[in-house]
């Protein structure tokens, strides 16, 4: 798999957890769905960061990151 699909991922779910913390900062959301978007997308940010870190440049596998 190449980086850029990964990395697409990666930065919507990052983005995702920083729009849920303006919005939560301006009062716009409530407490519980901000802690809410960090807990489902959190885990899809630190899985992508992992998977693009590890992913080579040309097609091919992914190598084992491991539990």
């Amino acid at each position: 798999m190449r980086k850029k699909p990964l990395l697409m991922i990666m930065l919507v779910a990052g983005m995702t957890i920083l729009f849920a913390l303006l919005l939560n900062m301006a009062g716009m959301i409530p407490l519980w769905l901000y802690q809410t978007v960090i807990v489902i997308a959190f885990p899809i940010f630190v899985l992508f960061l992992g998977l693009w870190w590890m992913a080579p440049d040309r097609e091919g596998d992914i190598p084992f990151i491991g539990y």
